[in-house]
This record gives C-alpha cells, structure tokens and sequence, in this order.
C-alpha cells in the first residue's frame, strides 16, 4: 500500500474521530445545560410553605429596589434576613464573574414557613456551569473565621454549617445544580426531605394549580397560601390576609414612587370564606371620594348586593353572647337592610375639626332605595322598639353642634342596641349603642352623634376626598369595578387605637416603621369563580 494512501487514510479517519468525539462532546454539554434548565427549583420546597417569592431575574429586582424612592429614602422593608444579605452583597457576587451572574443563578427562590420569623425561610439558587465555586468562595468571603465550618451527613446529603459574623449560623445544602441556604438547619432537612421524596410544594395540588410557569417580564412574582379561616369583615387576627382560602399568585411590578402587586386566586367553592360571600356579590363601581372626607385616614367599600348573606358572614364580629332582646333587633335591622340598601356599605374614619378628640369620627354610609321611605320605616322600628330591662346607660347625644352647625338640622336617631355597626366596622363597643342618620340619600351609621355631625360638617362645606393628589393617583390603579376595595393612609392609621383599624393586616402593623409611609390600597374584584386582588403601595414621604 502507498505511503501517500496510507497517510491520507489515517488523516481521514482522524479528523473522523475528531468530529465525532466533538460532536459526543457538546452532545453532553448540551445535556447538561438542558438539565440545568430544566430543573424545578420547587421540587425543593417543602409542601408547608405558606408563602413564595419568585424571581427569573434576581440582579433587576434588587436594581428595581434600590430605585425606589422610599430606597433613596433609606425606608427599607426587612421581611426577610436572606434576601437583605443578598441585596447588600448581590453586586460583590457580580463583581466576581466577568459577564455578571448566570442565567442560572438569576432564577431564585424564597420560601417561607411557620412560625412567622425574619429567619424561617429558605433561599434557593439554580446553578449554571462554575457556578458551585463562586457559590462556595462566595459564602466563605462573608462567613466568619472564628469557628470552623462543620459538616453534617442527613440522609446521604451533606449540609455544611457556616458560622456568620453577626453570630447566628448558616445552613447550606450545595451541589452542581442548585444550592438552599437558611439560618434554619431543620429547613434544610426538609429541602432534602422534599427532594428524596419527591413530595415538594409542587404536589400540593391547589398551588399546583395556581402556579403560572410562563415567563413573566415582572421583577418577581409572589405566591401566598390563604389560610381557610372565617375573617368576617371586621375579623380580629385573621385579617385579609387569611381570607381567600387558597393559593394566590401576585405580580410584583415597582417604579419610583409605588410597588403594585396584581394577583389571581380561584375561588374554593366549599370554604366558608370572604372571598366566597364577596364573589356572589354584585360588582359595584366608583370609590365614592365625594362622599369621604378630606382628612379620612381609611375607608372600604363593598358590594352589598345579598346583605343577608354579607351580614351573615360578618356576625363574628358580634359577641356570641348578646341578649335576646339584641338578637331581636339584630332581625328587624337585618330585615330593614335587605328592602332598602342600594348597592354598597362603605365605611370611613377621619380626623374631625374636633382637635382634642383622642381618637377618629367613624361613620358607616350605606346608600338607601328610596330614603323617604326609609327613614318612615326607621322611625316605625325605633319608637315601636319594646323596653329593654337592664340595658347599659345610653351613651350622652354630644353632636357638638357649636363644631358643626351645619349638622343642626339633620335629625339623628339614637338605635335600639344591635350588633349592625360591630359586625360591618368591628369598632362598637360592649353596648351596641347606634347613632343613625339620613343625609343625601344615605344612611349614616356611627357610635357616637359627634361622628355623624362632623361627617355631614365636612360634605357640606364641600372638603371632601375626591380630586387630592394621593386619592386620584391611588383610585387611578385600581379597577373601577368591584366587589371590595380599602384604601388607608398608613402613617395616620398606625397611630390610631388598635380597635379602630381590624381590617388592616397585622403584617403590616409588624413592618409599621416601613409601611407608615406608605397610601396602601387592596382590592378584590371577583368574576366567574376567580378572584383579582390587587395590593398598591403609593410612596408619600413624611415631611
């Protein structure tokens, strides 16, 4: 055989080789990145979780924070300890790859877990190529070394102990595709738990449902598990927060002055619920600023369109223990309600001229039918109301009319004792006293005639809610139709007596440093069995 035969043939077969052994190459390599990509970071998270947040692009959502301007404000919200030690060292990460992070470790996860704590959460990480160096140099960079690292064997898994400089512990649970860290080391048992036994949060069959896998151009999504518990409109510590009785997923979108969070929730069916009573409710419109005064602090609306059914649910807020005779009026007003309510109740408290009083006006505004007729039926319940033995001593008729002349000749009626006002605003006292009121159309409710004479002092003057700046801005990020709507000023709110602000989120009492500069709005709109709540914080800096 020729040399030059020879010679050829083995080039030949050579780069044959070559290419093949090429091509099996980035056969594999691409197999890897696939398996990247196709990790689930939630085929981590425990099935417990009570809360999610989400991020495809973790470096934006900590630039879209920092821009804010209750950022530039140095106003921060410390909720969660892991992502503000990933906010304050995300760009030292950075710094340490070239290109910035990978695509991989742009995906995150936060979940969070009972009992509420700054520290009961997991983070997690899906990681790209080289990445579990920069992960391991990265936590040693900024962990303590006073104590050495320790390592602990669970279930064939290793989870390495970092201690930190401000004395607390790091658990971290490392492999080529993915790491979990908390300051919990029984979370991370039960990250491993979820993974070897394949029963995550992505088996819980109602977040499974829930869950949105496209790709979302949001900063972060949020997912919250509504816990299925009765709130009743003036609820004590469930709040609105508990209310749904199912997952919801949020989007969370920022600018400078607001943080929106746009959410969807199916509404279930057999739990006795807010959400369920809101969702058989016809949908109202309009926030009815002109009928709010100029110094409200909080107001709600809500639809009204079955009140037997509304009133029905919000009878916890009643005492369990009301006399009969309570319990008789209770039907009689109940009774009077269903014929004479329009649409809605809507509900306000404001600062009064009255600068000594110590606490808000209240007044609940239910707009009647027909109010003529109305007030003829009232009159009828009222004077045809028998004796009740043993009542509590009627509280003084103070309207401090020489504040509010312009109340003078709008006639108020003093109720027989009935739970109406504690069940739709949760502020009346043990006697169950009402003061009532027809003014333009409407019924005004309140536990004190003040209340009522300011309110009408204030419309009639024309200093009313409608066209202020905050209002406007607030309203225009809102659907105009709906079935529940709140909005509350949250640096007057926070410094009224607890009994005054039930419908408010103790979650946001907790963060109160933060939120105190803040309008906060939420919203529930509800259409064929789905629910659209919607959480809007406008910025308003303290001056």
């Amino acid at each position: 055989m020729k040399s030059r035969f020879i010679i050829r043939t083995v080039i030949t077969v050579s780069i044959v080789l070559l290419c093949a052994g090429f091509g099996i190459y980035s056969f594999y390599q691409l197999n890897a990145v696939e398996r990247q990509q196709d990790f689930n970071l939630y085929e981590l998270v425990p099935a417990d979780a009570v809360a999610v947040l989400e991020t495809d692009m973790a470096d934006k959502l900590v630039e879209d924070i920092n821009q804010l301007d209750c950022s530039k404000d140095n106003h921060f919200l410390y909720v969660s300890d892991l992502f503000s030690y990933l906010k304050k060292y995300l760009s030292t990460l950075a710094d340490e790859t070239p290109h910035g992070l990978s695509r991989q470790m742009n995906k995150m996860l936060i979940s969070f877990h009972e009992p509420e704590s700054t520290s009961n959460q997991i983070l997690y990480c899906a990681l790209g190529t080289k990445d579990y160096e920069l992960v391991e140099t990265f936590i040693r960079k900024f962990c303590s070394s006073a104590f050495p690292v320790k390592y602990f064997d669970y279930k064939g898994a290793e989870i390495r102990i970092y201690p930190m400089i401000d004395g607390r512990f790091l658990s971290v649970y490392l492999t080529s595709d993915y790491v979990a860290v908390s300051f919990q080391k029984r979370l991370i048992e039960q990250v491993i738990d979820a993974r070897i036994s394949r029963h995550s949060l992505l088996d819980v069959s109602s977040f499974k449902r829930m869950r949105n896998e496209q790709h979302s151009s949001v900063a972060a999504k949020l997912y919250l598990r509504m816990r299925q518990v009765d709130m009743g409109m003036t609820g004590d510590e469930s709040h609105l927060q508990s209310s749904l009785g199912n997952w919801a997923e949020f989007d969370i979108k920022c600018n400078e002055n607001a943080i929106y969070c746009s959410g969807i929730s199916q509404v279930c069916d057999t739990a006795r619920t807010w959400m369920n009573v809101l969702q058989k409710q016809q949908p109202v419109s309009g926030f009815g600023g002109e009928r709010l005064p100029v110094t409200t602090l909080f107001y709600d609306s809500w639809s009204m369109s079955d009140v037997r059914m509304v009133a029905s649910f919000a009878s916890q807020a009643a005492s369990q223990d009301t006399t009969a005779f309570v319990r008789s009026r209770d039907e009689e007003w109940l009774d009077f309600l269903h014929e004479n309510v329009a649409e809605r109740g809507m509900f306000c408290l404001f600062i009064p001229n009255d600068t000594a009083q110590a606490y808000p006006a209240a007044v609940l505004n239910i707009p009647m039918k027909n109010v003529k007729d109305a007030e003829r039926k009232l009159r009828t319940l009222v004077y045809a109301s028998p004796y009740e033995k043993a009542a509590p001593v009627p509280p003084a008729f103070s309207p401090k009319y020489a504040l509010y002349p312009e109340a003078r000749r709008f006639a108020q009626y003093l109720l027989p004792r009935n739970t109406m006002l504690a069940r739709f605003t949760g502020i009346s006292g043990s006697s169950y006293y009402t003061f009532a009121c027809f003014y333009r159309g409407d019924l005004l409710l309140a536990p004190d005639a003040a209340s009522i004479s300011a309110y009408i002092a204030r419309m009639e003057r024309g200093e009313v809610l409608d066209g202020t700046p905050f209002y406007e801005e607030g309203a225009g990020s809102l659907s105009p139709t709906y079935n529940f709507v709140m909005m509350a000023d949250m640096g007057e709110l926070l410094s009224q007596p607890r009994s005054y602000v039930r419908m408010i989120p103790s979650f946001f009492f907790k963060h109160g440093a933060f939120f105190q500069h803040f309008i906060l709005s939420i919203q529930f709109t509800c259409t064929d069995g789905v629910v659209y709540p919607n959480i809007v914080l406008l910025y308003k800096p303290r001056v």
